[in-house]
């Protein structure tokens, strides 16, 4: 008869100190930590009778008996950081014995991001040179570099684990089951794989977007991605309540989001506070890949070519846009008030326009995707600024830049094919710009536009143009040598 010998071992399940696991992974050293838990209220207020009661003598087994499980708990961290930065390993190993529940805390915990230290690492890619920067971002952000760079490889990880999928499916889906995550860590990672794939030039130091914050960023990621990104299913909390069948428009983001767009009912535009409380990483959970959607970048792009490059039809765009911006003003019986603002609108309206039709037409090109913010505070938000437009009264231009387009007549619109996408991708093109600016425009002010992008401003119109436009470049040419 065959004997069987079994080689097994009997171990106590790992306690883990929640306290300790956070100075550890704030990366403190195991004395600092032993300071912060001295300074704990209970180790300070406490009766121990079984350290001898009271006195010094009290305090220092309390200080030792501290130490040890300090160090202890440093030791067992080394050696787990092998297996969290792997988490489908640290479900499976049975080297240490650490209850489910805990071990999901501590996934979740060694993935998190701090504001502060995240927002140093966007705008600059996750390079070997960015590495070298830590001492900087741990410095500006006011972490520890052991921190800094934990966060950093992190976030390498990730990104490079749905590169590898070719940024196809639902990003939040594939960070969360790959790294077994929460749906809202996983949500917020996501938002971050989409500025840095778009590799928005957002970093800091940059003189155009470095005032925009950590919460700016993640809320213009989330309303970029759900209203022009496709998304797996519509959300219902994110669209147009009471929406009619017959009042449609064309679907040029599949399932996108309309929260950003005007009321049907009303046509009053969306509040930014009540956008900035809807729109939050979670609301991305349900976006598919991290690339705009083809059908609204090419309407965007078509549209561009084809008013560029007709300036009789750009000329009535722009009157039109004047003439409902006007009419919009004189009913809300404020037209004294804005009456210089609007005639040195009406001056510099080529700008603006030609601004968001350029920037329009960049979101077909990857290269140009990553300049969408820079270029819409420096192309747009300047001009205004400079015109000294009011926040009311933006709202009542975005509204005639919507409207004016579809009162053109011009064959590419009259198309019944054609016509929908178009006005669909400029409606919803021109609503999310307009949260944007909004946004930052009481921030924005034209002294922080870099020098080198005033020549960007400088379309000179051709030869070849009416009177009219004419006159617009003899203002555009006077406006480009107006200090800031």
């Amino acid at each position: 008869m065959m004997r069987e010998v079994f080689e097994a071992f009997l171990t106590d399940p790992i306690r883990i100190n929640e306290d300790v696991y956070a100075l550890w992974l704030e990366g403190h050293n195991a004395g600092d930590a032993l300071a912060a838990r001295l300074r704990m209220p209970w180790a300070a207020a406490a009766d121990m009778p079984f350290l001898g009661g009271g006195g010094a003598d009290a305090a220092a087994k309390l200080r030792e008996l501290l130490w040890r499980d300090t160090v202890d708990q440093y030791r067992l961290f080394d050696k787990l950081e092998h297996y969290l930065s792997q988490p489908s390993l640290f479900r499976s190993q049975l080297l240490f014995q650490i209850p489910p529940i805990q071990q999901h805390y501590m996934i979740e915990r060694y993935y998190s991001l701090d504001a502060e230290v995240g927002r140093w690492l966007l705008g600059k890619k996750l390079s070997s040179r960015l590495e070298k920067d830590l001492d900087e971002v741990a410095e500006r952000s006011g972490g520890t570099i052991k921190s800094c760079r934990r966060q950093l490889e992190n976030l390498r990880r990730v990104y490079s684990a749905v590169e590898d999928r070719n940024f196809h499916g639902i990003p939040c889906k594939a960070v969360s089951e790959l790294f077994l995550v929460s749906e809202q860590l996983a949500s917020k990672y996501a938002c971050l794989l989409f500025i840095l794939h778009a590799r928005f030039q957002v970093h800091p130091q940059h003189p155009s977007t470095g005032f925009l914050t950590w919460h700016d960023l993640r809320f213009f990621a989330a309303l970029l991605m759900v209203h022009w990104l496709p998304q797996r299913k519509t959300q219902p909390q994110l669209m147009l309540s009471k929406r009619p069948p017959e009042e449609a428009g064309e679907e040029v983001v599949e399932h996108g989001a309309e929260i950003a767009l005007r009321s049907l009912a009303t046509g009053d535009w969306p509040a930014i506070g009540f956008l900035q409380e809807k729109l939050q990483p979670m609301s991305v959970r349900a976006t598919v890949g991290l690339d705009l959607s083809h059908p609204f970048t090419n309407c965007l792009r078509d549209l561009k070519a084809h008013l560029v490059n007709d300036n009789d039809v750009l000329r009535v765009y722009r009157e039109k846009v004047m003439a409902r911006l006007r009419s919009s003003v004189a009913a809300g019986g404020a037209v004294s008030d804005s009456s210089q603002s609007l005639s040195q609108l009406e001056s510099k309206l080529y700008l603006v326009v030609h601004g968001f039709l350029t920037i329009g037409a960049g979101l077909s090109q990857p290269k140009e995707i990553q300049h969408l913010l820079e270029h819409l505070l420096s192309r747009v938000v300047r001009v205004l600024h400079d015109c000294e437009m009011r926040k009311p009264q933006l709202n009542a231009l975005f509204s005639a830049l919507v409207d004016a387009l579809a009162e053109l007549d011009v064959w590419y619109l009259n198309g019944q094919e054609t016509r929908g996408l178009l006005l669909a991708s400029w409606d919803r093109f021109i609503s999310v710009c307009r949260v944007v600016i909004l946004s930052v425009y009481d921030r924005c002010h034209p002294m922080a536009v870099s020098a080198h992008e005033r020549d960007a401003l400088g379309i000179q119109p051709e030869a070849t143009q009416s009177a009219s436009l004419s006159a617009q470049a003899a203002s555009l040419t006077s406006y480009e040598s107006q200090p800031y």
